[in-house]
């Protein structure tokens, strides 16, 4: 409970904090000197944190909020102002949170936002929550200053939240949510990002800091958007929105300094309606644009993550199909009972032996093997104990002979095993170690015990020079 509590706490902090510091900002860069807000950023924060954490939690970042208002109006507007103004951010940024996590996403996370998520994001920004927070704090702005009308302060409440929603909630979900699957790659793509960054701070202080004596064409703001365009495609929506807050701050500070773009448009009301007219359409073209080609991204994600999926099933499909070939063949060639060669195998692999020793001129050694009264020992013992007693001379064969020697069991009883390149004196003695161990080896199954012997014979085949085969 105490880490929790030291968890959310320290968010809250830093959410006012955060809060405090774009309205600072906002206050320095984004008014002009009639008081008209070209946009107003802070309330995004709110927002963001609200979308990102458990609703039990959201009071902790609208009680955030409400004190980084405080903080930020305070020496500006009475404390009666400040506290309206403290509550309608509240409302506005509890509102907003409210339609885009219950409404759009419902329960789904901001990384899986598609394009009708995102009109809907664009809809609700433009149209939903500021609109109706701005008829609360136009009648706060009026009661503090009645020489401009209602509607004229309900329209720049209007616009300039909506604008900062739009431009920095975006920006702040992209950032703070974790997703493999961001266009964004720092090892890879590090030269392009740094480039990237320079264009956009030189173009946007040509355009929006040029004095009136450079020449037209550096103060047309649509020069940014083929940047703008290329960031979002290039760079998904981290890209895009944090070239846009650059912009936009850029802008705004050069239109409270007559510089740039829209100095020569008119009176102060008149700039402020084309910058967020500007700002308005480079916001919307930057969030559908990066949210198309990270819906794009994630589809090719998706289809190269099915397509190693699908070829490791094939791989290992295939390696289940080979291992049960080398099976099958091993059950083809094998005994299942002694694990030496069956009667087929044991034939093939002498005729080859056979035709090595006519090639070569090499003698071999056939040892021919069968246990005494095995039947006396099935009827008497049952068949468990013939079967070990069988794979107990199995074992001992395979453990006795060379192994380029081949074993095989010929019929029920009778082995049989092929020497390559061995005289009759060494066939012999093998054959003599094998029966020794046969005979001393007891065979046991259930709690029984059976000693064994077995009958060999040893026969030679010698090949005379006449018969050999020429090379």
């Amino acid at each position: 409970m105490q880490r929790f509590f030291s968890h959310i706490l320290t968010q809250s902090i830093l959410a006012c904090l955060t809060y405090y510091g774009l309205a600072q900002l906002a206050i320095s860069t984004t008014i002009m000197p009639e008081g008209i807000a070209i946009f107003w950023p802070p309330n995004a924060v709110i927002v963001a944190a609200l979308i990102l954490s458990r609703p039990r939690h959201w009071i902790w970042f609208v009680g955030a909020g409400i004190i980084g208002e405080f903080l930020a109006d305070f020496g500006h507007f009475p404390i009666w102002q400040i506290a309206g103004f403290a509550l309608v951010n509240a409302l506005e940024a509890t509102l907003t949170a409210f339609f885009i996590r219950f409404v759009l996403l419902r329960g789904k996370s901001y990384k899986d936002i598609s394009i009708d998520l995102s009109l809907g994001m664009v809809g609700v920004f433009l149209f939903v929550s500021p609109p109706i927070a701005a008829l609360c704090g136009a009648a706060i702005y009026e009661l503090g200053d009645e020489s401009i009308s209602y509607w004229a302060f309900w329209r720049v409440w209007w616009f300039g939240d909506a604008i900062g929603l739009l431009l920095i909630t975006p920006f702040l979900l992209a950032w703070l949510t974790r997703d493999e699957r961001a266009l964004i790659h720092w090892r890879t793509q590090f030269f392009e990002i740094v480039a990237s960054a320079a264009a956009t701070l030189l173009l946007s202080a040509v355009v929006f800091l040029s004095p009136a004596s450079w020449p037209y064409w550096t103060g047309m703001p649509s020069l940014l958007l083929p940047l703008i365009a290329y960031l979002a495609i290039r760079f998904g929506q981290r890209g895009a929105t944090a070239a846009l807050v650059v912009i936009a701050f850029t802008a705004a500070f050069g239109a409270t300094n007559e510089l740039g773009a829209f100095t020569h448009i008119g009176t102060q009301a008149e700039t402020v309606v084309a910058m967020q007219e500007f700002l308005l359409t480079a916001a919307i073209l930057a969030f559908f644009l990066s949210t198309s080609f990270r819906q794009l991204s994630i589809a090719i994600f998706d289809l190269k993550r099915e397509r190693a999926l699908l070829e490791e099933r094939v791989r290992e499909r295939t390696q289940s199909l080979s291992d049960a070939k080398v099976r099958a063949e091993i059950l083809a060639h094998t005994d299942v009972l002694t694990d030496i060669n069956n009667r087929r195998s044991f034939i093939e692999k002498g005729e080859y032996i056979n035709k090595q020793a006519k090639r070569f001129g090499q003698s071999y050694s056939i040892i021919m093997l069968d246990v005494d009264r095995f039947k006396d020992v099935n009827d008497t013992y049952g068949h468990e104990m013939g079967d070990a007693a069988l794979t107990l001379i199995g074992n001992i064969i395979k453990d006795t002979i060379r192994t380029v020697d081949i074993a095989g069991r010929i019929g029920g009883e009778e082995f049989a095993i092929c020497l390559p390149d061995t005289k009759s004196e060494f066939a012999v003695v093998l054959a003599e170690r094998l029966r020794t161990i046969i005979s001393e080896t007891p065979v046991i199954a259930h709690g029984q015990t059976v000693f064994l012997t077995i009958s060999l014979g040893v026969s030679t085949y010698r090949v005379r020079p006449e018969q050999c085969l020429s090379h």
